[in-house]
């Protein structure tokens, strides 16, 4: 009977102190830098590039437009993710916050688990930008504050997986060749005529 006691104690003792991480830890902040040798507006461009998402944001399968204008603050997008091999699609809300081109974005996301806040700012000194990413994880219950806690304080989860995203996302700018600005095509008979 006293090890059913000692081992009931134990195991609520390992619970109290898994659900502590969560009320010491009730956010998850992490962030990375890049600096990339392009133009800000080329930078900004490639990072704006919908239908390039899947080429530095690990899991990205699709965004759909749900209210509002496409990128224009206050609208909000259905994101399909998928976490990792073996595991199923989970969908989230985006909401374009706040957008100011070639300085920055915010964007906030809500799924059944977490919300999700981040912010990426761009700026330009001779002729290279640095982007920087604020983000920050908020566990929708005691559970999954705890278990985002645990997930970067033991192994960095949330902050390789940001480091990750944004060195793919410095390789992709730096070998784009999409042009985003090109030249206006020239119009036939607007060329002055000398006599």
């Amino acid at each position: 009977m006293k090890i059913l006691k000692y081992l009931f104690f134990t195991a609520l003792l390992l619970i109290l102190i898994f659900l502590s991480f969560g009320w010491i830890h009730p956010s998850v902040h992490y962030g990375h830098e890049i600096t990339v040798n392009k133009p800000v507006q080329e930078a900004w461009a490639v990072t704006q590039d919908d239908s390039k998402y899947n080429q530095w944001l690990k899991g990205f399968k699709s965004i759909e437009l749900l209210n509002g204008e496409k990128g224009a603050p206050g609208s909000t997008y259905k994101v399909v993710v998928n976490p990792g091999e073996g595991q199923p699609d989970f969908e989230m809300i985006e909401t374009l916050v706040s957008i100011e081109e070639f300085d920055h974005v915010d964007l906030s996301f809500d799924s059944d688990m977490m919300e999700f806040k981040q912010r990426m700012s761009f700026t330009e000194a001779d002729g290279k930008t640095t982007i920087q990413s604020a983000s920050e994880v908020i566990g929708k219950s005691m559970l999954s504050r705890s278990l985002f806690a645990m997930m970067e304080i033991f192994t960095g989860g949330f902050t390789k997986q940001e480091t990750e995203n944004f060195e793919n996302l410095k390789t992709l700018i730096e070998n784009n060749t999409t042009d985003y600005y090109p030249a206006p095509a020239p119009v036939e008979g607007d060329s002055l005529m000398v006599e």
